[in-house]
């Protein structure tokens, strides 16, 4: 019965030696799995030393199935790819796939107008395919190219838009609601920073396109 006692803790010597938080938890699962069983076969088992391991081998199990799903093959779509690459660069695949979840895809046909100069605008975009102008007064100003952001000053400050937005072409656009977004960041600071850098890239890239024309 003693080696139990002996198995269990070279199980859980190895399992601190380990630097991956997975293999960590699935030695740790099988220590006390040993552990267990050593306080089962007792001639007096110790039902409070039992329920407690089956207490800490139910968390590290829920855990390491958590670490499963996160590790799993990230699959995006083409025009997944395509998106990432034009304005989530800075994102991990595994962190804008998450990112995706709360978008909807949605195609605007050529002369229509889908931002509108003092009206509330509830959602973020990044236009996928296609291009749109910024028009101030009637007058076209900034183009807006594949994975340019559209929404993005009321998004950040709260403001109505100070522009209307027409698409020039048929355009494909990736939205999010912004109150989703801001709770879905809200939870994560590393991830806020990173799509907040990806929007500044944006801002100063149009200041850039303005420049020049």
């Amino acid at each position: 019965m003693v080696v139990f006692i002996h198995v269990a803790n070279v199980l859980y010597l190895f399992s601190y030696l380990v630097k991956d938080i997975l293999w960590l938890r699935l030695l740790t699962v099988v220590a006390g799995s040993v552990l267990l069983a050593y306080y089962v076969l007792l001639p007096v088992p110790l039902w409070a030393a039992i329920g407690w391991n089956v207490v800490f081998l139910a968390i590290n199990v829920r855990q390491i199935h958590v670490l499963l799903l996160e590790r799993r093959p990230v699959c995006l779509t083409p025009d997944e790819l395509r998106l990432h690459q034009l304005a989530f660069r800075s994102l991990s695949q595994r962190e804008f796939a998450k990112l995706l979840r709360l978008a909807h895809w949605e195609n605007v046909v050529a002369d229509q107008r889908f931002v509108s100069k003092g009206q509330p605008l509830d959602r973020i975009m990044v236009i996928a395919d296609g291009r749109a102008c910024v028009q101030i007064a009637g007058a076209s100003g900034v183009e807006l190219r594949p994975g340019c952001f559209v929404g993005e000053m009321s998004f950040l400050t709260g403001q109505t838009p100070n522009a209307d937005v027409v698409a020039t072409e048929p355009t494909r656009l990736v939205t999010w609601p912004q109150s989703e977004l801001r709770t879905f960041l809200g939870r994560d600071a590393e991830l806020r920073a990173i799509v907040q850098m990806a929007i500044g890239e944006d801002l100063v890239a149009k200041l850039g396109y303005s420049r020049a024309s």
